[in-house]
């Protein structure tokens, strides 16, 4: 019996896979996880030719602070009051043919025609906003993601405006740059509640401050969980003081979010600030860092005497040239009345398409190179208008 039993036990234990006289086999090696599944993008880059003939819809994606007003008219869905919230949306811009207009104009339509009884805009030489749907955060990352596949690049680019600046004023400027960069990727307009108004300098100010918490969220959530290959931050004028705000809420070891090109278009905000606080947080964030500067920017220097500080946008003698930023003297381009907006000026548009399209540095560009202080800087070669 006991004989038996130990033969019986001897062959479950064979069974198992014990020792019997030979040695258990090996287990199999795990299967390697599949790749994965590639990301859609389309075939051929985003064109804009429809243009050369006629007017054409431009789509945008919105997040914003500002709060929503009840009216039939698109452009005027986010009024300038603080939301105290980020609300999303899709927005449509008719973009009149350069038949009718340059590249870098603006057509708005006139004071006769831009009120409540006889608003009437002119597709054919006006921009103005055809449409913004409100859309939850889920769902606006899904259409985020959607746009996105159908571009080559896949690039986001993220624009925040500036001062004196409404909810259309901002959608028009991101669209008129969108077709007269031909960018190949999607744009997100972040607009925070400016009052839109030459007198509210100082509640702007503190409005555009108060906005950088939620851009850093929008940067951080909604611009990643979509994917894109690489994602742009451009601000102009007030809109750096967002920035601003945004990257001294980061800690020196968080990396999220991660940007490719940041872009400083005569950034109001304080130079001495910028160097001290703002830089050094922003820099592990980006691959690369540009500031367009210019000495005839004279909101840039009203906004030096108000503030009692310089401006990092100003150039001349208060040109701030730094390690850790690329800046380019963009004071012989021709910019606005006041010398402070440069997305009218065909030269300046050439060169922010290089270095957004292609990440190509100054010294590759169609700029001279100077220097101040022992540290490289550049301009531009002259105006191309």
């Amino acid at each position: 019996m006991t004989r038996r039993f130990i033969a019986f036990a001897l062959g479950l234990a064979c069974t198992a896979g014990a020792a019997c006289g030979r040695s258990a086999a090996p287990a199999a090696a795990p299967e390697p996880a599949p790749p994965p599944a590639p990301l859609p993008r389309a075939a051929a880059p985003r064109s804009y030719a429809v243009l050369d003939s006629g007017p054409a819809r431009v789509n945008l994606l919105l997040a914003t602070t500002r709060r929503a007003v009840s009216t039939d008219r698109p452009g005027l869905r986010y009024g300038p009051d603080d939301g105290d919230s980020l609300q999303f949306a899709a927005v449509s811009v008719n973009v009149p043919s350069y038949r009718m207009r340059g590249t870098g104009e603006l057509p708005r339509t006139g004071a006769l025609r831009d009120n409540a009884l006889t608003y009437r805009p002119d597709p054919q030489r006006d921009f103005y906003v055809t449409s913004t749907i409100p859309v939850d955060s889920a769902r606006f990352v899904q259409r985020l993601a959607a746009d996105l596949a159908t571009t080559r690049s896949r690039d986001l680019l993220v624009f925040v405006h500036g001062y004196n600046v409404s909810f259309e004023d901002a959608a028009v400027r991101a669209a008129q740059m969108a077709a007269d960069l031909n960018f190949d990727g999607t744009v997100l307009l972040f607009s925070w509640p400016s009052a839109a108004s030459v007198t509210a300098y100082v509640r702007d100010q503190q409005s555009a401050r108060n906005a950088g918490f939620q851009l850093l969220r929008v940067l951080r959530y909604h611009a990643v969980a979509a994917q894109p290959d690489r994602i742009h931050l451009l601000g102009h004028s007030m809109g750096a003081e967002v920035i601003g705000k945004a990257m001294t809420l980061t800690s020196p070891a968080d990396l999220s979010p991660r940007l490719s090109e940041v872009v400083l278009a005569a950034p109001d905000v304080d130079s001495r600030v910028f160097r001290r606080e703002i830089l050094p947080r922003l820099t592990p964030h980006a691959e690369r860092i540009t500031l367009y500067a210019s000495s005839d920017d004279d909101a840039l220097r009203a906004s030096g005497v108000l503030n009692g500080a310089g401006r990092l946008g100003l150039g001349g003698d208060s040109l701030v040239v730094i390690d850790g930023m690329d800046t380019v003297d963009a004071t012989r381009v021709t910019a606005d009345v006041l010398g402070h907006t440069l997305f009218g000026n065909q030269g300046f548009l050439a060169d922010l398409a290089l270095l957004l399209a292609d990440g190509k540095p100054p010294a590759e560009r169609r700029l001279l190179a100077a220097t101040k202080g022992g540290l490289t800087f550049y301009r531009f070669r002259g105006d191309r208008r």
